[in-house]
């Protein structure tokens, strides 16, 4: 017998692995309503401020979560989602357990309650059970394009178990959400698809709705003929005032700023992006903010410097190069291999990503000292041993 409640939230989760110390990098939620209709959608990549984990499966790269939101900017903005709705997830044990580890590293009650286990019922993996129950097969390890083929599981199956909804309490901060998606290729550019979504006040929901079709219109960074037309359109349905949308342009702006800003660098390629933008919405390119002086993205390796790895590689043979294996590399090079970053003992630091976030490529921004790619290591290894 199913208990009162406002329906379902199903959910999906891709992460930076599965312990106790991994983190949430992507979330999707699709909301359902007892009868099992579709009532609202939330995704966004999650910055764990920690290495990313298995890109190879995931496929999202610290440069694709540089300008993310981390779970607690938007863990208000889930748990009033998932407030009284029954749980659903594809492996329901493994997205409950790390939704509950996040909300409990911010001091908020997570009660999932009972909840139903889509592979429990169908005892297939996604994509098999979709194929099987003849539903689109889903675009797979993206958060959002998982949930919704669990939803159209949950549907057609309808279970009687019992079930009851999920209660997150005490959750810190304001209800002012900020997401970062992944674009509809599977991939996102650094600032190509920078949220927007943001709800400010009670009385601004028509602002919330128009800065959401202008994230959509901006996907190219670029505002056709068509979609400005269609802009104005939905401003004028909306009753927005133009001295409203000029609002609503200028808080995207800013939101866009400050998460190119959320690693303390400003790089060329952010520059380009945010002066594009600018000049789409009509504002003053002049104040889109400089690149950063200690911007790391055209530093390049010197032969002999003492360098500091984080991370591990994906070569393009799928093959992982674990950290032990650079270190091996590089002294072999040449290179003298620290263990930690510091002022006077590290020149540089070497990461599968230049926008990592992991606690050595911080410290290595914090101190002034570049951050090299990977590949650009092995590049340079590869003409060293020629």
């Amino acid at each position: 017998m199913k208990s009162r409640c406002d329906g379902y939230a199903v959910v999906d989760v891709e992460t930076t692995g599965f312990g106790k110390h991994d983190r949430v990098v992507e979330i999707g939620l699709v909301l359902l309503d007892a009868r099992y209709r579709v009532v609202d959608e939330f995704e966004t990549l999650i910055d764990p401020r920690r290495d990313l984990g298995p890109t190879h499966i995931h496929r999202i790269t610290p440069a694709m979560v540089s300008a993310a939101p981390t779970f607690d900017e938007v863990a208000v903005a889930i748990a009033r989602r998932i407030e009284n709705r029954v749980l659903v997830a594809h492996n329901l044990p493994f997205d409950r357990r790390m939704l509950a580890q996040e909300f409990q590293r911010l001091g908020a009650d997570f009660n999932p309650g009972l909840g139903v286990c889509t592979l429990k019922l169908t005892n297939q993996k996604l994509p098999v059970a979709c194929q099987s129950l003849n539903l689109p097969p889903p675009v797979h390890h993206r958060a959002l394009a998982d949930a919704r083929a669990s939803a159209s599981i949950l549907k057609t199956l309808a279970p009687s178990q019992q079930q009851t909804p999920a209660a997150v309490c005490n959750v810190p901060g304001p209800f002012l959400q900020r997401t970062h998606r992944r674009c509809a290729t599977g991939e996102t550019q650094p600032m190509s698809r920078w949220l927007s979504r943001l709800v400010f006040d009670e009385g601004d929901t028509r602002l919330v709705q128009y800065i959401d079709l202008l994230d959509w219109a901006l996907d190219d960074l670029e505002l056709s003929s068509d979609e400005q037309t269609y802009l104005n359109y939905s401003a004028e349905e909306l009753g927005l005032r133009p001295d409203e949308v000029e609002r609503a342009h200028e808080l995207y702006f800013l939101s866009m700023i400050a998460g190119a800003e959320k690693d303390g660098v400003i790089t060329q390629q952010e520059h380009a992006d945010l002066t594009a933008v600018a000049s789409a919405l009509g504002i003053s390119t002049d104040r889109v903010p400089k690149p950063s002086a200690s911007a790391h993205d055209s530093q390049d390796l010197v032969l002999g410097s003492a360098i500091c790895f984080t991370g591990n590689y994906i070569g393009t043979d799928g093959r992982r190069l674990s950290k032990a294996e650079l270190e091996s590399m590089a002294t072999q090079s040449g290179f003298t291999v620290v263990a930690n970053v510091t002022k006077s003992k590290c020149d540089c630091v070497v990461a599968v990503d230049p926008n990592s976030s992991s606690g050595k490529a911080k410290r290595a921004r914090d101190y002034g000292k570049p951050i090299v790619a990977a590949e650009r290591f092995l590049e340079i290894v590869m003409q060293v041993n020629a």
